[in-house]
């Protein structure tokens, strides 16, 4: 009889188990639903807050104001919506390089402070590829150059 009981409570102590374990996993399944809602809202505020560079079915993202130098010829290129999958920068870029260029900038140009060299700019239009600004080989934006104030204090 003790075997009985001991058999029946170890039957009980399963059941509840099992029971308490599938509340959980649907528990978790419920709450996996709503982090893949939050992470699709993260993931479209990302292709709002940047470029999309699409082609051959891969796409990547680019800060906006990082594009130095768009040529007419790539401006199907730079899209509103994601198409393919999805590559990091480092995977793009090397993919890409007929239509693609880095310049690196330092942290003044990407300010404002300094602008970027006339010369450069030519350069790019003569290359006719789309031109990426980029500090420590990642993507970066650079703001408008804004001349010094030369008025004097009085």
């Amino acid at each position: 009889m003790r075997y009985i009981k001991n058999k029946l409570c170890c039957y009980f102590s399963v059941i509840i188990m099992t029971m308490i374990g599938a509340v959980s996993l649907n528990a978790q399944i419920n709450d996996t639903g709503s982090d893949q809602s939050n992470s699709k809202q993260r993931l479209a505020h990302v292709y709002r807050q940047a470029h999309i560079l699409s082609n051959r079915d891969i796409h990547t993202v680019v800060p906006l104001q990082s594009i130095i130098y768009q040529p007419t010829k790539n401006e199907s290129k730079v899209t509103e919506a994601p198409s393919g999958k999805f590559r990091f920068w480092p995977d793009f870029l090397p993919e890409n390089r007929d239509w693609l260029m880095t310049f690196e900038v330092t942290l003044e140009q990407a300010k404002g402070v300094d602008p970027i060299p006339d010369k450069k700019l030519e350069e790019f239009a003569k290359i006719n590829r789309t031109v990426i600004a980029t500090y420590r080989r990642n993507p970066i934006s650079v703001r408008p150059f804004k001349k010094p104030s030369t008025s004097n204090t009085k």
